[in-house]
């Protein structure tokens, strides 16, 4: 009892009180909490997979911002679909996909179930005329990337996903610090991640590994940063594996192309952090000089210039990545997040046949899924 009252207190410190509120009701789900707390406004919005992140995360966002917005919800685990429709108000929840995306009042549906699914329920709900938000990964493999890269150039419906590192407050602001350089970059990201039993359903082959998973986060970030300046085709590929029994847990990957970008991302998961997941991450381009502290603070020196940035709340990009759909412009491409996933299943390839090197391309993975399609 003890520990719980001093993670809350933590965690109000960290995400501040309501997002707090919010993770408590998501992991407890219990009856009574939701009858006093529940919302009381629908909006045309739904919801696949009502897990923590859904109910906490988007739940917590979105309520912030339009108090209730969810009309429909699916999850295959009923327990967590009637505590989900209960808490936010929605009166039939669906039993099966097919009753959600039939469903005429929905426009949008955040996809946040399983990783292995989401591609499959974006390409049914595009083709069914609904706007998707698209959870990472938006693929765990070249055929479902493919599949789903035909359906949104060929949809006239709008796509959102959800890496939202890039939407954070510090990448954002490095981002105007880099505005006039075009050099190689030196990126270098330290996660201590969360500890994943065996049983864990990411442990699945079929999800993707923790490639997908969690290390896609940084590989996204550092395809978004790079598409700053300049986005090389080639790109070398080095993995080294800590541990000869676990092939996607402690490992570090280095990115390397001819241009001089190096890029390294370390994940590290012995221990299931009391803080939930804490990342450092060190930048260089040209004579700009970047430390951020687990999106809490940021440190950036530009010649004789230095900037310091600390944030109230943890701010890993979450309320603006999730608010995508209701801004008027569009802050990342398709396109990009397509380079980032093709990036991101090639390394997940390599971990699962235990591969150290490859040379990578961006255009080679483009003509193998014309290939697969045809």
């Amino acid at each position: 009892m003890r520990k719980d009252l001093k993670k809350i207190l933590r965690f109000i410190r960290i995400y501040g009180f309501k997002r707090s509120l919010f993770k408590i009701f998501g992991r407890k789900r219990n009856q009574n909490l939701i009858k006093l707390f529940k919302c009381k406004v629908n909006c045309r919005i739904a919801v696949i997979g009502c897990g923590q992140f859904s109910f906490s995360t988007i739940g917590g966002i979105l309520t912030k911002n339009f108090r209730s917005p969810f009309i429909d919800c699916y999850d295959i685990c009923t327990n967590q679909l009637f505590t989900f429709a209960q808490f936010f108000n929605i009166q039939t929840p669906s039993l099966n996909f097919n009753s959600l995306k039939n469903n005429s009042n929905v426009k949008l549906v955040y996809i946040t179930s399983n990783h292995a699914s989401h591609s499959k329920y974006a390409v049914d709900l595009l083709n069914a005329n609904i706007d998707v938000y698209i959870e990472k990964p938006v693929a765990v493999c070249f055929e479902q990337l493919a599949l789903l890269n035909t359906t949104i150039k060929n949809s006239k419906n709008n796509v959102y996903c959800g890496y939202n590192r890039p939407f954070s407050k510090a990448v954002k602001t490095l981002k105007k610090y880099c505005d006039d350089l075009k050099g190689p970059i030196t990126l270098s990201c330290f996660i201590t991640g969360h500890f994943i039993e065996k049983e864990h359903w990411y442990r699945n082959p079929n999800e993707g590994t923790r490639v997908c998973g969690n290390l896609g986060h940084w590989l996204d970030l550092a395809i978004h940063i790079l598409c700053w300046t300049y986005l090389p085709d080639a790109l070398k590929i080095m993995i080294n594996y800590s541990d000869s029994h676990v092939d996607d847990d402690n490992i570090n990957v280095s990115l390397t192309s001819e241009r001089g970008d190096l890029i390294v991302i370390t994940l590290t998961s012995r221990s299931e952090p009391f803080e939930g997941i804490n990342e450092t991450i060190n930048f260089q381009q040209g004579h700009v000089i970047s430390k951020v502290d687990d999106f809490r603070n940021i440190s950036i020196w530009k010649n004789d210039l230095l900037f310091k940035e600390s944030y109230r709340h943890k701010d890993v990009g979450h309320r603006d990545a999730i608010m995508q759909p209701f801004e008027k412009y569009k802050y990342r491409t398709w396109d990009e997040i397509l380079y980032s996933s093709m990036l991101t299943l090639s390394i997940s390839e390599m971990v699962k046949s235990r591969q150290e090197v490859s040379n990578f391309s961006f255009s080679k993975c483009l003509k193998r899924m014309c290939r697969i399609l045809n």
